[in-house]
């Protein structure tokens, strides 16, 4: 037989033994086995290294809550074919289910600069940018959204409730119909026109419909909320504190715009205790709010302070400076892995290991934090955690030289020091 023939029998007798291992893989997720799943997709990748693998295994991993491998699996899937685009939004789910709004709108961004009409995509981003408050973002989002799927109640709904943030009344109130036309007794949408004309006045308008949506949803914070600032104006100031303690016990406790409305209720019923309690807790969350605001502003002045230090290579005084940034942002991936590169730089592994997996467990998929985890390991003379390490960044980031030649130079070390 001819070596090209040989070769070519050679290729389809692995093809065909990856195809039955990722059939039997299949299998074993389609029985909920995922721990067997994602073995039988280990091995089928090792023998066949096609993209999909690791999105099957970040799958596996996904449904076994092991979340920071699933992260890693989906964005080796993305570092391998940029265009897997169930990956990215794979990867930018387990994001949102981690609260990582800002890797999460990463990975929506780069579905959407492949497919701007993605509709999981559309709707995810836009979801993260009204939860921020950035609407004018959320509103060209769901604009195309309602183009893409106009069936999409939730869509017509999020974009009036953007509309409506953003002072275009008559456009909100359009969407609100809008979704109510497509089904008289949703909630989300009932409560939308409510405040609507709860902020502008029309209580008499606002009530009928609140009491709606309480009847359909009596779970919901939100129209508790409305309907007790609404009974307030009117001076119904008792069913204003019937509904507004209902709005608190329902998830209101984090806002204070809910205890400013309560003091309001109980000062008018002559509840003078209960109206100090109220308004203490309001002041609370609201300085609270400040404090945070400008722990944003005094960190960003100190990361400044800090490059300009290090610039000039005062690198333990740019290590104070961060040191206080981070205490005022604790769970701040970036920081914290700027904090391990300087401590790294200054030959404290310790420190900058104690950093660098901090940020790891906030961002498990940038390949660049793994990456300094492997050189300290490895200049700790950690070898076998050093290659552990490599290896991930390796498998996020495959096009890494830096990361290639560092990966050989600890094999090298390893396979000379038999007893790592």
């Amino acid at each position: 037989m001819h070596l090209f023939s040989r070769l070519l029998l050679l290729v389809a007798l692995i093809s065909s033994a990856w195809a039955q291992e990722f059939e039997s893989a299949q299998r074993a997720f389609d029985a909920r086995d995922y721990a067997t799943a994602a073995e039988l997709f280990e091995k089928a990748k090792a023998s066949d290294l096609r993209c999909d693998a690791d999105f099957y295994i970040g799958l596996a991993r996904y449904h076994l809550n092991q979340l920071d491998a699933a992260v890693i699996a989906f964005k080796a899937a993305v570092q391998c074919d940029p265009k897997l685009i169930r990956a990215n939004l794979a990867l930018a789910e387990v994001y949102v289910v981690t609260h990582n709004d800002t890797e999460a709108l990463r990975a929506y961004t780069q579905v959407l600069n492949a497919a701007p009409r993605d509709a999981a995509a559309l709707r995810g981003a836009a979801a993260i940018y009204l939860r921020n408050e950035n609407n004018e973002k959320a509103l060209t989002l769901l604009e195309t959204l309602i183009i893409v799927e106009p069936g999409d109640r939730q869509a017509r709904v999020d974009l009036g409730a953007a509309y409506a943030a953003t002072g275009k009344r008559d456009r909100a109130e359009a969407q609100f119909r809008e979704a109510l036309r497509l089904d008289a007794d949703d909630p989300s949408a009932l409560t939308g026109l409510g405040n609507l004309f709860e902020r502008q006045g029309e209580d008499d308008k606002a009530i009928p419909v609140l009491l709606k949506a309480i009847k359909i949803a009596p779970q919901a914070f939100e129209p508790r909320f409305v309907l007790g600032s609404a009974y307030n104006r009117l001076g119904r100031y008792s069913e204003a504190r019937t509904e507004l303690k209902a709005a608190l016990r329902l998830g209101g406790v984090q806002s204070p715009e809910v205890y400013y409305q309560l003091a309001r209720a109980c000062g008018n019923l002559g509840l003078n205790e209960e109206r100090r309690t109220m308004l203490a807790k309001f002041s609370e969350l609201t300085s609270r709010a400040k404090v945070n605001a400008e722990n944003k502003r005094a960190v960003a002045r100190l990361l400044q302070e800090a490059e300009g230090l290090v610039n000039s290579g005062e690198l333990r005084d740019a290590v104070a400076k961060l040191q206080i940034a981070r205490s005022m942002e604790p769970a701040n991936d970036h920081l914290l892995f700027r904090l391990a590169g300087l401590q790294y730089d200054l030959k404290d592994y310790e420190s900058a290991r104690m950093y660098v997996q901090q940020a790891i467990r906030i961002a498990p998929s940038e390949w660049v934090y793994h990456f300094l985890l492997g050189l300290t390991e490895a200049d700790s003379g950690r070898l076998s955690q050093a290659r552990d390490s490599l290896e991930v960044a390796a498998r996020l980031n495959p096009r890494g030289a830096q990361v290639q030649d560092a990966l050989e130079k600890v094999h090298h070390a390893l396979s000379s020091s038999p007893g790592q």
